[in-house]
């Protein structure tokens, strides 16, 4: 085998290789490519790893954080990446979200109730001069006799009354009101205004003191998020539907 014929063999070889390396590279990466657009949403990433900061996964749902409410998103505050005024068509975005708008907990401008109260407001209901809702099994259970092991304490010597009394007290002192307050998202969200609920922290919910009212549980709103594909150079922009997380309902706890 003369030397043309050597340096064939190893180019054949060297380009079978390279195309192997290609298509292994191009396979890999399809497979992000569509979670790493998503993911440059958030127009900056913060150097921390902070717990509250929304999280893009698998797709444009988000994640919810370990605490809610969400604590304001980091932006680009480069203008340019702002949606446009056509981009901003109540009817075409209305129409993208459909049944998923939920006038309750979302407007397009600013509601008369933050402007009156921008501090928000308690979501208290009360019936018969207790909260509202199922009684708690603790509530119902106060004043029965209690064991310990072998030895019994007689339950609680009132009269009916007096007993009802103490246990519509008992229920007010340990329930946990949600704070309703309107937040103002930004223009890359539609719409941009959505009702948060938090938990009341302006006291403990325990006797003996220590417990505090935290999150039970919660829902998500579908919102349209102004998503860039590249937030550097190709400005190529539209509206993706996320899950945005807010607090339904409180409860004493650790």
């Amino acid at each position: 085998m003369n030397l043309t014929s050597i340096l064939q063999v190893i180019f054949v070889n060297y380009y079978c290789v390279l195309i192997w390396m290609i298509i292994k590279v191009e396979s890999a990466s399809s497979n992000k490519q569509y979670l790493d657009r998503l993911r440059a949403v958030d127009a900056h990433i913060p150097d921390n790893d902070n717990i509250n900061d929304i999280n893009f996964h698998t797709g444009s749902r988000p994640s919810p954080s370990d605490e809610l409410p969400i604590p304001p998103l980091h932006e680009n505050p480069d203008r340019a990446f702002d949606p446009s005024p056509q981009d901003l068509d109540y009817k075409a975005n209305r129409k993208m979200l459909g049944k998923k708008f939920d006038r309750n907990f979302m407007q397009v401008v600013k509601p008369l109730e933050h402007i009156f109260h921008p501090d928000g407001m308690l979501n208290i209901r009360f019936r018969k001069g207790r909260p509202k809702g199922r009684r708690p099994e603790f509530i119902k259970d106060f004043g029965h006799k209690i064991t310990f092991g072998d030895d019994i304490v007689k339950k609680l010597g009132v009269d009916k009354r007096t007993k009802k009394l103490m246990q519509k007290y008992l229920w007010n002192y340990t329930h946990c009101p949600l704070m309703y307050k309107w937040k103002d998202l930004g223009i890359r969200f539609w719409p941009r205004w959505i009702k948060e609920g938090s938990c009341y922290k302006g006291r403990s919910c325990s006797i003996p003191p220590g417990m505090q009212c935290k999150t039970k549980s919660s829902k998500p709103l579908t919102l349209l998020r102004w998503h860039c594909k590249d937030w550097n150079t190709d400005r190529k922009c539209k509206w993706i539907e996320i899950q945005y997380p807010i607090i339904t309902e409180c409860a004493c706890s650790c």
